[in-house]
């Protein structure tokens, strides 16, 4: 029979595990929103670019919802500042709103958090 310490003992293991891996995804999070070129995001359609602005309300909204659903993705999310794009480029994007969530070619502009589930959960995993 398992002594009280010896579950204590597995019980922080499993737990140093799990903080582990959360450490792990966010700091891949963290990455991705820190290093993520815009023509690195355009050139890969098969990946999400979450297109936003820092001071946008819109954006403040649903960034927390954005990135609780995105922490757990392996595959690369571009997470790019529309306030440093050009003109230009944020035509070739489709993008006169933020947020703007762009997958296989196509922009949304949303907030509803349903759609953005949608596309979150048809690109991230």
């Amino acid at each position: 029979m398992p002594t009280p310490k010896s579950i204590k003992h597995a019980l922080l293991i499993i737990l140093r595990i799990i903080m582990l891996i959360m450490l792990l995804f966010t700091g891949k999070l963290l990455y991705e929103v820190a290093y993520s070129p815009y023509s690195s995001a355009i050139a890969n359609p098969d990946r999400l670019t979450v297109l936003y602005r820092p001071g946008c309300h819109r954006c403040q909204k649903v960034m927390p919802y954005v990135l609780t659903r995105t922490l757990f993705s392996v595959k690369r999310i571009y997470f790019v500042n529309a306030d440093k794009l050009t003109a230009k480029q944020l035509k070739k994007a489709e993008l006169t709103l933020t947020p703007g969530f762009r997958y296989k070619g196509s922009t949304v502009q949303t907030v509803n958090h349903r759609k953005i589930k949608q596309i979150v959960d048809k690109s991230a995993f």
